[in-house]
């Protein structure tokens, strides 16, 4: 096995060079995971992934497990578990999958979900003209600077999600989660809160407390949701990933925010889902906590 790995950021991610993917074995699948579990993001060069080969190894990396994309008309025509991030159109004129070029929110994937697969890859076939990189926030604690007081006053506490209307693959609940996640290895403790954090909320079973939106202090959710997002997208705890052609990045959504800057052109990215290892990495566990979307 050989692999050189380089720093992307300071503060989080690795890149990774003269390696095949396709090459897994249980040694290399064990550095990846250990990495993947410190760094939260993992950018892999110069692969050559069909769409079978990208779900394989995306099976290998995780427990075996994946999750189908929440949007059905971005599903490969092979499997519907991988997904196709693209402009493009078939023969008849219609789009093969979502086209969105616009700057995204601050998000995780599947956080919406009551339990998510947590780990995610991408894969660029064709980088877009201009623009369009992915960018990346840590959400590690103890990368953030976040003063002790803060820390302990979300400790206790559960955020909101709620699918958004395209997704029509998906349980349109409310599902709750940890705000604090914990490494199984002793890697730190992460802020599991994005820009679609509706609400906060007590610990199941437990007092909703101070944050709790349901009980009329949706103004004191907004200030504290604001409060932990200005830690975690900071400029300086932000990695922009400029895509090029066969680049395969695997990244972590218990521990990294993530965001699809705008482009111009045509690009194609493919994307999985993975269940993720719970012997290596923080899994949130949710709970449903209301029955209906918003309209």
């Amino acid at each position: 096995m050989i692999m050189e790995l380089n720093t992307l950021h300071p503060r989080f991610g690795r890149e990774i060079t003269g390696f095949d993917v396709r090459s897994l074995d249980a040694e290399s699948l064990h550095v990846i995971r250990v990495e993947l579990a410190r760094s939260g993001v993992l950018v892999f060069r110069d692969q050559v992934l069909d769409d079978d080969a990208l779900e394989r190894v995306s099976r290998q990396i995780g427990d075996g497990r994946l999750e189908e994309p929440a949007r059905t008309w971005s599903h490969a025509p092979s499997t519907r578990f991988v997904s196709y991030l693209t402009g493009f159109q078939d023969a008849s004129g219609k789009p093969i999958g979502v086209a969105d070029n616009h700057t995204d929110y601050w998000h995780s994937d599947q956080e919406f979900r009551r339990d998510p697969a947590t780990l995610a890859s991408l894969y660029c076939l064709v980088p877009p003209t201009r623009g369009g990189a992915t960018s990346f926030a840590t959400t590690a604690v103890d990368r953030l600077a976040l003063p002790a007081d803060l820390v302990e006053r979300i400790r206790p506490l559960w955020s909101t999600r709620r699918p958004a209307p395209t997704h029509d693959n998906v349980e349109h609940v409310e599902v709750s989660h940890p705000v604090l996640l914990t490494s199984p290895r002793g890697e730190g403790e992460y802020v599991y809160v994005s820009e679609n954090t509706e609400r906060f909320i007590g610990a199941p079973g437990e007092e909703a407390g101070e944050f709790a939106g349901a009980d009329g202090a949706d103004g004191a959710d907004d200030l504290l949701k604001a409060e932990l997002l200005r830690y975690c997208l900071s400029e300086q705890n932000i990695y922009a990933h400029e895509w090029r052609m066969g680049d395969f990045v695997v990244y972590d959504n218990a521990q990294v925010l993530h965001r699809r800057e705008d482009f111009e052109g045509m690009r194609w990215l493919k994307g999985t889902k993975i269940f993720a290892p719970q012997d290596y990495f923080s899994v949130p566990a949710g709970e449903v906590v209301g029955v209906s979307a918003p309209a």
